[in-house]
């Protein structure tokens, strides 16, 4: 059974060490890391009130090549594309080694609050052994056994795009004309609106391909 797990990790042993210092008063989200072909995902969202000096803190942090801005929204939030240097690696590729999923990144000041899932228990030794042999730190918050991992097994829903999914169904957001907003619907879920689009979306697109796409 895959184990659900919630960890806090310093900044110095996830990513963006160098910007979070310098402006811990902007929250950055990131939805699904994944790491291929050596590569770390390249996209985050960010909120906040000075964007300046966080586009500035990218512009020199050690760990980022490049970056370049996606969207702006008029509720102050920026959806960022970056490409890593070789040293941005940590606890993502402990993940990676493991065979593991980064669900949800969010930066707490200079810390980062991460879930991941794990497809079994022996996935997560395999994690906490590659750790240590890296001296990469970070606290367990929680873990339980995923309550869902059947859906997350036969329609590639996690349990993020699940519960807002669910949560979206049962307050009516889905009715027509819906009966709570997407913002309304995102403080239900106790994230950012932009995060509440993306679950949704992803949620749509993993449910439709493994229910009515066959054999294309």
């Amino acid at each position: 059974m895959s184990v659900l797990t919630g960890f806090t990790v310093p900044g110095e042993d996830f990513l963006l060490e160098w910007t979070l210092d310098s402006v811990p008063e902007m929250r950055v989200e990131i939805e699904r890391v994944a790491v291929e072909d050596d590569e770390v995902t390249p996209f985050f969202w960010v909120a906040g009130d000075d964007f300046e000096a966080f586009e500035a803190a990218l512009a020199d942090d050690p760990t980022v090549e490049d970056v370049t801005t996606l969207e702006e929204h008029a509720d102050g939030e920026r959806l960022y594309q970056v490409t890593w240097r070789e040293n941005a690696k940590g606890m993502v590729y402990a993940v990676s080694e493991a065979d593991a999923t980064i669900l949800e990144a969010t930066s707490e000041n200079d810390n980062w609050e991460v879930k991941l899932l794990f497809p079994d228990e022996e996935s997560l030794s395999d994690f906490q052994e590659f750790s240590a042999a890296h001296d990469l730190s970070f606290e367990l918050r929680w873990l339980h056994d995923s309550a869902h991992s059947e859906a997350l097994g036969q329609y590639e829903v996690t349990d993020e795009q699940r519960e807002a999914l669910v949560t979206a169904y049962r307050k009516g957001y889905f009715e027509v004309p819906g009966e709570v907003s997407l913002g309304e619907l995102a403080d239900e879920l106790g994230i950012s609106k932009n995060a509440a689009s993306s679950r949704l979306h992803r949620g749509y697109s993993n449910l439709v391909e493994n229910t009515l796409i066959h054999d294309e």
